[in-house]
C-alpha cells in the first residue's frame, strides 16, 4: 500500500521548478457512475456508530439552530462514510480562481521587462513565421513534458532497489537534476550566449529577454490546474448538499441509499444520462449483475484513488482552500523564474557557454580550432577572457546551491513528509523560498541596481 501511495506521488506532488500537482493520465478517467450512494456501505463496509446518531433521533433533526459541535459530528459523521458536506458546482466555481490567478500573474510577468527594464532595440534571430517569444514558450514546454513524463519511471526503477519512502525521495531527487538540467540545455539550444551584447550577464542584454521567457513555464501551470480539477472530480458524486446531512443520515441508517435522490444527482452528467437510456432499454427491471460488477469496480477505483491522495495530502483535496491552490501556483511560477535566472546567469558567465567561434576569431585562422583555444586562453590571460576563466567559481557554487534548495522544497512536497508538514505550512514555505529565488535571479542579472 505505502508503495502505491508513493507511485502517486510521484504522478501527482509538484514537479520541478512548481512544486504543484502535476496531471496523471489516469486520473483522465470517469468519474464513478451511478446514483449517489455512500461509497463505502457499497463495498460492505458498515457505518460506524457516532455521536452523530444522537441528532438523528432528536425529533426536530432539520432544526435552524444546530450548535457547532452538533455540526462537527454531522461532517465526522459524513466523512467517517466517505462523504462530504457542500456543493460541488460551487467548490468549481471557487477553484476558477486558481486559473484567473495564474494568468494574471502571467499576464504581469510578460509586460514586467519592457516596462522595468527597457532597451532601445531588441535584436531577433528568428523568421518572420517563428518569432520571439514562440521558440522560448515551445522549447520550456517541451522540456517540462519530458522530465514530467519521467517522474513515474525513474519512481518505478528506484522501487526496485530501494524502500517506497527512500525511493520517493531518491526519485525526487533524480528528478531535480533532470530538470535543472534540462534547464542548461534550453541555453544552449537555443544559443543564448552567441547572441548577448554584453561580456556578462545583464538585464540590458536581448539574452536576458531569452531567458526570461524560457522561465514562465506556461506548460507546467497548466498542467497543475488540469491536474488539480481532475482531482476534485474525484469527489463529485460523494458531496451532500448544505442543509440535508442529518436527513442523508437517517437513510443512511435506515439503508435507503440505494434508492436515487433527485436533490443529490447532476442531471446533465454522462452517468445520469447513461441511466435513463439503461432504464429506458431494460423498462424498469433491474440491471444485469455484470453491470453491477463494472459499477462496484469502478467505484472501488474512485475511492483508492481518493485515499492514496488523502495520504499524500494528509487532508480531503476539497478541504485545502483556494487560497493554498493559489499560493501554490504563485510558488511555481516565481520559482521556475528564480532558478532559471541563477542557473542561467551562472553558466552564462563560465567558459562552458563562450562559442568556439568568439575565440577563433581573435587569432590567426592558419592555426587548427583546439591551437587557436589553447593559445587564447594563455595569450589573453589578462583580457577579456580572463573573465570567463574567474567565472568557474560561481557556477560550481551556484549549481549546489541551486540542486540543494530546489531538491529540499521538492522533498518537502513528497508522502513522507508533507502529512506531516502540513499543506498550508508547505505553501508558505514555498512563497518565502520563491521570493527570495526569484530576486536573488534578479540580482545576478544586475536588474535591482
Amino acid at each position: 500500500m505505502h508503495r502505491r501511495v508513493a507511485q502517486t506521488a510521484a504522478a501527482v506532488m509538484p514537479h520541478s521548478a512548481s512544486l504543484e500537482y502535476p496531471w496523471h493520465p489516469d486520473w483522465a478517467e470517469p468519474v464513478v457512475e451511478g446514483p449517489v450512494t455512500n461509497a463505502y456501505a457499497d463495498i460492505g463496509f458498515a457505518p460506524m456508530n457516532s455521536p452523530v446518531q444522537s441528532i438523528i433521533a432528536s425529533p426536530n433533526p432539520q432544526e435552524d439552530n444546530v450548535s457547532d459541535e452538533d455540526e462537527d459530528d454531522l461532517e465526522w459523521e459524513l466523512q467517517n462514510n466517505g462523504l462530504y458536506s457542500g456543493s460541488y458546482s460551487r467548490l468549481l466555481l471557487l477553484n476558477a480562481f486558481v486559473p484567473i490567478f495564474a494568468i494574471v500573474i502571467f499576464t504581469v510577468l510578460a509586460l514586467l521587462p519592457d516596462l522595468v527594464w527597457p532597451i532601445a532595440e531588441l535584436p531577433s534571430s528568428y523568421p518572420s513565421s517563428f518569432p520571439f517569444p514562440l521558440p522560448e514558450i515551445l522549447i520550456s514546454s517541451a522540456f517540462f513534458s519530458l522530465a514530467h513524463l519521467l517522474r513515474v519511471p525513474l519512481f518505478s526503477l528506484t522501487a526496485l532497489i530501494l524502500p517506497s519512502e527512500s525511493a520517493c525521495l531518491a526519485s525526487t531527487f533524480i528528478h531535480v537534476l533532470i530538470a535543472n538540467g534540462l534547464r542548461l540545455a534550453a541555453l544552449v539550444v537555443l544559443q543564448v550566449r552567441h547572441t548577448m551584447d554584453y561580456p556578462v550577464p545583464t538585464c540590458q542584454d536581448p539574452a536576458f529577454r531569452t531567458v526570461w521567457w524560457l522561465s514562465l513555464n506556461f506548460a507546467e501551470v497548466l498542467a497543475a490546474i488540469v491536474q488539480g480539477y481532475e482531482q476534485l472530480a474525484l469527489y463529485r458524486d460523494v458531496m451532500v448538499p448544505e442543509g440535508r446531512e442529518t436527513e442523508f443520515l437517517e437513510r443512511l441508517k435506515s439503508g435507503s441509499l440505494d434508492e436515487p435522490d433527485p436533490a443529490l444527482e447532476n442531471s446533465h452528467s454522462p452517468q445520469r444520462e447513461r441511466e435513463s437510456f439503461e432504464t429506458g432499454l431494460e423498462d424498469g427491471e433491474a440491471r444485469s449483475v455484470e453491470s453491477r460488477i463494472d459499477r462496484g469496480l469502478e467505484k472501488l477505483l474512485v475511492i483508492k484513488m481518493r485515499d492514496e491522495l488523502e495520504e499524500v495530502y494528509g487532508v480531503p483535496v476539497i478541504k485545502i482552500p483556494v487560497f493554498i491552490s493559489c499560493l501554490q501556483r504563485f510558488n511555481s511560477i516565481f520559482l521556475s523564474i528564480g532558478l532559471t535566472l541563477l542557473l542561467s546567469a551562472a553558466y552564462l558567465r563560465s567558459p562552458l557557454s563562450v562559442p568556439l567561434s568568439d575565440v577563433s576569431d581573435r587569432l590567426s585562422s592558419s592555426l587548427p580550432v583546439t591551437v587557436q583555444l589553447k593559445g587564447f586562453l594563455h595569450s589573453y590571460a589578462g583580457s577579456h577572457m580572463q573573465s570567463y576563466d574567474s567565472s568557474y567559481i560561481p557556477f560550481i557554487i551556484t549549481t549546489p546551491l541551486v540542486l540543494l534548495l530546489h531538491a529540499s522544497l521538492a522533498a518537502l512536497h513528497t508522502p513522507a513528509l508533507l502529512p506531516r508538514v502540513g499543506v498550508h505550512t508547505a505553501a508558505y514555505v514555498g512563497v518565502l523560498v520563491s521570493i527570495m529565488t526569484f530576486f536573488a535571479g534578479l540580482a545576478v542579472w544586475r536588474a535591482l541596481s
